[in-house]
């Protein structure tokens, strides 16, 4: 960039904010260099790299526009609505989209398609048969459309249409854009320049060039044009451009965000940031972006900024961690310590060199030793920078110039250097990969493990309670002036490197890095606690152990930073709590590398301001405490997103009403904030099921099988890390009952036996009384009628008794429903989980084994479609027949739910099971179906376990699960032990 060229650049930043007001501190913003970028291309699900327009709706789904459909996103998963039914649309070329002050999404595209959506609802509207570039709603309601060639049109509440086009004024048919102007006149960018339509009338403004007007914005007070020739802005009367390296540029699209700050995307040149504190900054390709025609500006209500390109959307956000490297000077990118000098500056050292960076200017301001692999750096007392490297030894920096100042060759144990300690008293202990070295006016003495050091690769020192403290790659040692001494700590875990020391004097504690966890040792009581794995760290091997001046304990590790309260990690310590909750970041907060470096110190520091700074794979990373906790203020909305039916999928409403055959309801959903999608935690609760609350973790679906019959209202919930829970979306989910699972069901049959009994008491009663007159009368004469009399009273007896036997057996038959599959005649769900129990049990007692397999029909939804439902009921009935009859005595079948079968083995080895089942496999597979639908066949993937592999009925049921999953999805057709797939024999 010429002098000049700098010059006039400067004088324009210079007008451009002069008297303008500034929306938000300066200390809130941060260089266009520093934002954490994400990109997505058809390759992530968009239907088309060319992302026309986007926009954000009140529930919080993102909506971008391209020529292959309009794709709604929740951060995880693109929805492409394009040409059909639901939409309406005339074609699925879409170029505009506009949210109205009520929330209602407006959609125009090719063939002049238009279309509203409110919540969740599409409205298609006539055609107006050009291409829409733009379209707007003012505060009636009306909708404004500009066309390619078709010029302005005016779709009101009622679609009723009005036109205005060349012939009434539009200095051309083509309209690009489109904003409020005072009085309720519309400001309309055309092809020809701009114009102002005010109560049906259309003008031409003066002084704007007659070029494509591709985009207009009211910017603190004034109305900013955006032109196939550069960015200008209307004041008054006057149209002057905005700065001159601007000029002549095709601005596309203009955005001012929270901050204050103007962006402006172009063309060919990427985009452009102008702020008050950074001045004009550039991003196109080499810093990211996905190509350097921008075609949308959006900021959703998180912050983030959204650019629409033809390569891909590129979203922009400003995050907790930032990182310097080679993009702002750094030699290198693998930077292995970092160090404050008393200016503020920072001191990093490279696998390439030493830097030292200006955070004021956000640059490196110097770099030396470029040859040199930088290990360690520490303050001398004398000012002066020590500097440790890989393979030259060690280094002093003082006045702008590195000399060596020890080696090998003058007394140093090994040239790799990679911890420094200087003392109060003008000496400096040196730790290498070959041992420890003090160097004093005396001289260099060597220490190593025949001296009682823990091991000579020394990787960390530290002054503590008196005494050094040694952090080697095989143990903890301390040096007392008069000796070393190891300190054990392989009985935590194993122990053995430790990294890196935190040194707490006021409360008497050392904390250490080690490769099993994290070491709290207290000088008072001699004591030693340990945070490992079992107390809640995610894996095993840190780094560095650092305290902030909030009180955060921070610990570096290869797959990210974790973040603690310190007085939560001195609880879990005291054992007052169990597990210690810390927050892990890594790449998605901002980071270039999730990898922290260790091996070598300092790699962990805390600025004069405030931030951290951290030595990692890709550049120096730093964030500012405070502004970690910024994402939890983001409270998300919740949408529940898909409805699957027994594996059917079905319609959104807020009542879902069930079958009483429906066995299985699986519910998918969304937590829409795009700042960390993947982190976003959930939780649910099933209202007349739970209780309480289920905490879901970062499972974004739920799924719910043989429900009882009754009404339930499912709740979920969504928080970002370290939020509140959001307002809950909300399910009615109605399963309704069999007749005989209704509650009167119990009372209707209570009454009938009670009618019945009183018609069987009256019926007698009354026969009683007939054949008593009838005795009484014939007794004297009518001896034989005395006979026939007592026979009918035997008779009447008799039928007393089966009557009884009827209603007993009635009864069996009812219970024998409530056990049993209607359609198969096999056990249901219910009596199979009562036997598995009851077996489950048996087995431990009797210390026999228990065989449970899983039997799934293959492709069953394929057989329902392709021959129908009712030939899938047959289906499912042969399979239950030839079961049953392979079944011995003891053994038990039942219909699990849908196309599963599930079958209890007891007595029965894993061994004899799979080979039992893959016989079931084998003639399942050689049913003959042509009796139900020609050209039907059959196969069944088939899960297998043990008893003596689960410690519960439950587990058992579990690995069972698993087993037939993975027979399911290795090849099917097949029988899987819990080993996995057993080979036919």
């Amino acid at each position: 960039m010429s002098p000049l060229y700098r010059l006039r650049l400067f004088a324009a930043i210079c007008l451009f904010w002069a008297g303008q007001a500034v929306a938000a501190p300066a200390s809130a913003m941060a260089p266009l260099s520093h934002y954490f970028k994400s990109v997505w291309t058809t390759r992530e699900g968009l239907p088309h790299n060319t992302i026309n327009s986007v926009a954000q709706t009140p529930d919080g789904y993102l909506w971008l526009t391209t020529w292959e459909g309009i794709a709604r996103f929740n951060g995880k998963e693109f929805k492409v609505f394009g040409r059909d039914a639901g939409t309406g649309l005339p074609d699925a070329g879409i170029r505009a989209v506009y949210v109205d002050t009520k929330g209602r999404l407006i959609i125009g595209g090719a063939r002049g398609g238009l279309a509203t959506v409110t919540d969740g609802h599409w409205q298609a509207y006539k055609p107006l048969g050009y291409l829409i570039n733009r379209v707007w709603a003012d505060e009636a309601g009306a909708i404004w459309v500009g066309t390619e060639g078709g010029g302005l049109f005016r779709v009101d509440s009622q679609q009723h249409v009005s036109r205005w086009t060349t012939a009434d004024g539009l200095p051309s048919n083509a309209i690009y854009s489109m904003v409020k102007a005072d009085n309720g006149g519309i400001w309309i960018g055309t092809a020809k320049g701009l114009a102002l339509w005010r109560a049906g009338n259309v003008s031409a403004v003066k002084g704007v060039p007659e070029v494509p007007v591709f985009d207009l914005r009211h910017y603190q007070g004034q109305l900013l044009i955006g032109s196939e020739r550069g960015l200008y802005r209307l004041s008054g009367n006057r149209v002057e451009p905005v700065a001159p390296a601007l000029l002549d540029l095709a601005i596309t699209q203009l955005l001012a965000d929270h901050q204050g700050s103007l962006w402006v995307g172009t063309v060919q040149r990427g985009i452009y940031r102008l702020s008050q504190r950074y001045g004009l900054e550039h991003l196109d390709m080499s810093f990211g972006l996905p190509s350097n025609r921008a075609l949308g500006l959006f900021e959703d209500r998180e912050h983030s900024i959204w650019v629409g390109t033809n390569g891909g959307l590129l979203r922009l956000r400003n995050s907790p961690f930032s990182a310097v490297t080679s993009d702002v000077g750094l030699s290198g990118n693998y930077v292995r310590t970092v160090l404050e000098d008393p200016s503020g500056d920072i001191w990093i050292g490279t696998a390439r060199g030493l830097n030292r960076y200006s955070p004021s200017e956000a640059r490196v301001v110097e770099t030396v030793m470029q040859k040199q692999s930088i290990l360690s750096l520490a303050f001398d007392t004398d000012g002066s920078l020590l500097v440790g490297t890989y393979a030259s030894g060690l280094y002093r920096y003082r006045h702008g110039k590195a000399s060596l100042f020890l080696d090998r060759d003058s007394g140093l144990s090994s040239n790799e250097v990679r911890a420094l300690l200087p003392e109060a008293d003008g000496s400096l202990w040196v730790g290498t990969s070959q041992g420890l070295n003090q160097v004093s006016q005396s001289g260099i003495k060597s220490f190593g493990s025949s001296d009682g050091l823990p091991g000579n690769f020394v990787v960390a020192l530290t002054r503590f309670d008196n005494r050094l403290w040694i952090g080697t790659g095989t143990g903890l040692g301390t040096f007392d002036g008069k000796g070393f001494k190891a300190v054990p700590i392989r009985q935590h875990d194993k122990a053995e490197y430790a990294f890196g020391f935190y040194a707490e004097p006021a409360n008497k504690r050392l904390w250490v890095a080690t490769d099993r966890g994290l070491l709290r040792l207290d000088a008072g009581s001699g004591k030693s606690a340990f945070i490992g794995r079992q107390q809640g760290l995610p894996f095993d091997k840190y780094f560095q152990v650092f305290i902030d001046r909030q009180h955060n304990l921070w610990l570096t590790s290869n797959r990210g930073i974790l973040r603690v309260s310190e007085n939560d990690a001195n609880a879990v310590a005291d054992g007052i709590e169990p597990k210690l909750k810390p927050v892990l970041y890594g790449e998605s907060d901002g980071m270039l590398s999730a990898q922290a470096n260790g091996g070598s110190n300092p790699t962990v520091i805390e600025g004069r301001g405030g931030d951290i700074w951290i030595a990692t794979a890709v550049g120096a990373s730093h964030v500012q405490p405070s502004r970690l906790d910024e994402v939890g203020h983001y409270i998300p909305e919740v949408a529940i997103e898909g409805l699957w039916v027994d594996g059917q999928s079905h319609s959104l409403t807020g009542k879902l009403v069930l079958a009483p055959a429906v066995q299985r309801v699986q519910v998918k959903f969304a937590g829409l904030s795009f700042i960390l999608p993947s982190a976003l935690h959930y939780r649910s609760r099933l209202e007349g099921f739970d209780s309480g609350w289920h905490d879901n973790g970062t499972v974004d679906q739920l799924e719910f099988t043989n429900l009882a019959p009754g009404r339930y209202v499912l709740s979920i919930e969504a928080a970002n890390r370290g939020g509140d829970w959001s307002l809950p979306a909300r399910l009615v989910i109605v399963k309704q009952p069999y007749w005989w699972q209704s509650h009167w069901a119990p009372y209707l049959a209570l009454v009938l036996a009670l009618l019945l009994v009183a018609l069987l008491v009256f019926w007698r009663t009354r026969h009683l009384r007939r054949s008593e007159l009838r005795l009484l009368e014939l007794v004297a004469n009518k001896t034989d009628e005395l006979k026939r009399q007592t026979e009918s009273l035997r008779q009447a007896n008799q039928e007393k008794s089966q009557l009884l036997g009827q209603l007993q057996v009635q009864a069996l038959a009812l219970e024998k429903q409530a056990r049993q599959d209607v359609l198969t005649g096999l056990a249901n769900r219910r009596a199979f989980d009562e036997s598995l129990s009851a077996a489950f049990s048996q087995a431990q007692q009797q210390r026999q084994t228990l065989t449970l397999a899983f039997i799934d029909i293959d492709h069953f939804k394929a057989i329902n479609d392709r021959f129908t439902h009712c030939v899938g009921d047959k289906a499912l009935v042969r399979v239950a027949a030839l079961l049953k009859s392979q079944c011995r005595e003891q053994d038990l079948v039942a219909r699990w739910g849908g196309e599963e079968f599930a079958l209890l083995l007891p007595n029965t080895a894993l061994a004899d099971g799979c080979r039992r089942c893959e016989q079931l496999r084998q003639a399942i597979a050689d049913i003959n179906g042509d009796d139900i639908a020609k050209g039907m066949a059959l196969t069944v993937s088939i899960g297998v376990v043990c008893s003596e592999q689960a410690s519960s009925s439950a587990a058992l049921l579990q690995a069972a699960d698993e087993a037939l999953y993975l027979a399911k999805n290795t090849g099917r057709n097949q029988v899987v032990a819990s080993a996995g797939p057993v080979k036919p024999a």
